[in-house]
Order: C-alpha cells, then structure tokens, then sequence
C-alpha cells in the first residue's frame, strides 16, 4: 500500500483532469492512500470520491492560472502548506496540468512531472504579426521550459513529448504513459444494440486547437444524409454554429453543450471524429476504443498511433489538415465500421496505466 500526492491546477472540464481523477479513484480502490491537492479551486467542476483526500491549498489565481512562461512564486503563508502538506511522507508525488510544475522548488521526495500536452507548439498564422508574436510566446516557453524540467523526474503522454523533453530540459529521468481510462460497466459492450440517432459525434472543447471547423466540414463533404452531434463548448461555438448555416447543415447538426457523462451520445453516434492540430494522449480517444465506438482522426501526434495496431490504422488515421481525407474516412467509416482488437482495449486500460504509475515508487 502506497501513499501518493497528485496535485494540479484546478479540477476543471479538460481531460488532464478528468484523467487524473479517474487515475486518483482507482487507485484508492485499490487500497493505495491517495491524495489530491489543488491549486485553487474556484474552477472545479468534477468532484473527488470520498476515498481520495481532496484539499484546495487556495493558492493565488496570480499562481494557480494564467501562462505556463510567467514567473510563480509563492508567498510565506503558501509555503507553509504545502510544508503542512509534505510531513504526510508521499511515497510518489505527480504534479500535474500546468501551473502546478512550479511547485517543484518546494516540493521533496519522489516527485514527478506529468505533462499531458504540447507546451512547446507553434502555431501558423498567416499574419506575419500574430506570427511573430507567436514565435515569441514560443521562446517564452522554451527558456521556462528548460527551467522548470531541467534534471527533474518527467512523465510525458507520447513519444513526441518525451522527445521534446529531452531535447529542451535534459531530464534526469523519463517516462511515457498513455492515457487510460474507467469506464462504467453499464456502458460497456452496448455499441452494436443502442440505437443510432447521429451518424457522427464530435466530444471536446470548441477551441481553436481542437479545429471544430474541419469535422464539420468534413461532416458536409461527406456522402451521409444523417446528422451530426457536437458536444462541449467554448469560445469558437458561435463561430462554428454559424459555420453550419453557411454550409447549409444547420439542421443536420445538434450542438449539445456539456454532457457530464458522453458515454450515451458517444453510443448513439456511429463514429466519433476527431480533428485537432494536436492532441497528446486523448481521453476521449481511449474512451471510444473501451466503448467500441470506431474514430476517424487527424494522425496529429504519435500519442494517437500508439494506441492502434498497424492492421486498423490505415481505417482510422487521417494526414494532417486533409478535410478531404477526413470526409472519405468519415464516409467509409459511416458505411463499413471497424472492430477493435483486444490489444488496444488493453493499451487503454486504467489497470495498465495504474501499474505504471506505481512502478515508479
């Protein structure tokens, strides 16, 4: 039996959170002594189990939010918590998304790193200005970057973020996890009954990273007369919902907001598409293999090749940026739906990601 810390920003909508979460959880099923610390609270939307031991250390927003390049130190009072904090003698302590790798200067013992997404990305825009203050952001990043990882202990989500680790902070020590996931097993093995009311779902956040825009399109270039589900929500949805009406899908597409559990939408669609810049190990990726709910995706990272095998991926992954490609594979997806084999289940298991944790104590 263990005792471990995990602490990250807040418990907001993403999949950083909900994974450590679920992570968290199933740990304290499995009789480990768990602790959940977050930074600050006042954005928590999920809730932790009453086996694991949740504290808000209601650090300042100054420190708990805002970029990742910007200078966090904490006060006298705030270190004094988190000293309070560590007399609990974690056998393994994982900070997590984002601003809580600061703490690494107050933090002792075995600790850990967990770094979900590509905090080293550049964008392309077509304006030269908003370029060049987007290769600023990324010289930003990169110095703190470096800082902050510099001979520590790191957990990366895929292999192009361990490669990028390595190249820019020179860590002590490495590790790639993939994503796993819990689904509940009343949801399990129901793909082939539930009935189908959307040819096609698309589950996440309406932000530019995640291209909402291309699935839609490619859901109107492809050859389905049905109907699309998009559920999330964000700062790109009145664009995206006037997207539809110009491309003359308004009724054939149902914008549903946030859905606490997915799992029924994600049953009654078809498929489920997926059309990010770039994703690091996505959950809802790992839920859809469990759930046996076939994907057509952007092949925008080897976070999301890794958990297919080689005899299914021409099916489900698409080039980079091609809507073209991705309503083809949307279309041949909707007609003629692929099985998962067993070994990805596995890939995905929140067993297999649990061993993996513990084997760093």
């Amino acid at each position: 039996m263990s005792k471990i810390l995990f602490i990250i920003d807040h418990l907001g909508r993403g999949g950083a959170e909900r994974i450590t979460l679920q992570l968290a959880e199933y740990l304290a099923k499995q009789d480990h002594i768990i602790y959940l610390a977050v930074l600050n609270g006042q954005r928590n939307h999920y809730h932790c189990s009453p086996l694991v031991h949740y504290m808000d250390l209601q650090i300042a927003e100054s420190f708990a939010y805002g970029k990742m390049w910007k200078n966090k130190i904490l006060t006298l009072a705030e270190q004094d918590k988190i000293s309070l904090l560590l007399n609990h003698n974690f056998d393994l302590i994982v900070t997590g998304y984002n601003n809580g790798h600061w703490l690494s200067p107050y933090l002792k013992g075995n600790v850990w790193h967990w770094i979900h997404g590509d905090l080293l990305e550049v964008r392309k825009f077509n304006n030269r200005l908003k370029q060049l203050k987007e290769h600023l952001r990324f010289f930003k990043n990169k110095r703190k970057f470096s800082k902050l990882f510099h001979n520590r202990n790191l957990i990366t989500v895929n292999r192009d973020l361990e490669n990028k680790a390595r190249a820019y902070s020179n860590p002590n020590s490495i590790k790639t996890i993939a994503n796993g996931v819990n689904i509940p097993s009343k949801y399990l093995n129901r793909y082939p009954i539930t009935e189908k009311k959307w040819d096609v779902v698309f589950v996440g956040r309406l932000v530019p990273i995640k291209q909402v825009e291309h699935a839609i399109t490619a859901f109107s270039m492809s050859n389905t007369n049905g109907k699309m589900a998009i559920v999330g929500d964000g700062t790109e949805r009145q664009k995206l919902e006037e997207l539809t009406k110009e491309l003359k899908i308004a009724d054939r597409v149902d914008f549903l907001g946030w859905v606490e559990e997915p799992y029924t939408v994600m049953l009654q669609s078809k498929c489920l598409m997926m059309s990010s810049l770039y994703e690091g190990s996505p959950v809802i990726l790992a839920e859809s293999i469990l759930l046996d709910v076939p994907v057509v995706t952007y092949n925008s990272s080897h976070g999301i090749e890794d958990l297919f095998c080689a005899n299914i991926i021409k099916d489900i992954l698409v080039s980079k940026q091609n809507i073209q490609d991705l309503a083809f594979s949307l279309s041949k997806c909707i007609q003629k739906p692929y099985v998962y084999p067993k070994i990805c289940k596995n890939k995905v298991s929140i067993k297999n990601m649990a061993d993996q944790f513990i084997s760093l104590i």
